[in-house]
């Protein structure tokens, strides 16, 4: 609100406030939370288990190389140092933080099923059993 900027009073009344609203849209890829840059990546089951160079795509429309390690279960964050946005309070930059979601293919072909059925003859199929803490 910026008082007294508004129209004229009427008949010769001092000016009114002038108010200004501000809608943002949301980004289909990025969100902001404080300084940071968050955002979710797909990657595909190979990437996961065997690590992988990905070009990440960042808010100023370049590109970061960042590696993520074999094993990267989904839901896994990574942070990228100060590629956020400059703060308002001081002079310094919030970090790009993406969550990898890991991608299961729903179409495999008929060489792509063979090949995993041998992989899971040599892997124990069951799930890790996870150990119940004290509270629960």
């Amino acid at each position: 609100m910026l008082r007294g900027e508004g129209e004229p009073g009427e008949k010769g009344g001092p000016k009114g406030d002038l108010y200004i609203v501000v809608s943002i849209k949301r980004h289909s890829i990025f969100s902001r939370n404080g300084d940071n840059v968050v955002c979710e990546i797909p990657i595909t089951f190979t990437q996961a288990t065997l690590g992988a160079d990905l070009k990440i795509p960042m808010v100023d429309g370049s590109k970061e190389n960042y590696r993520i390690p074999e094993g990267t279960q989904t839901g896994t964050k990574f942070t990228v140092r100060n590629k956020g946005f400059k703060s308002v309070n001081g002079n310094w930059n919030g970090d790009f933080v993406f969550t990898v979601i890991v991608q299961t293919p729903k179409k495999l072909t008929t060489e792509q099923r063979e090949l995993l059925t041998k992989l899971a003859k040599t892997m124990n199929e069951q799930p890790p059993v996870r150990k119940r803490g004290i509270f629960g």
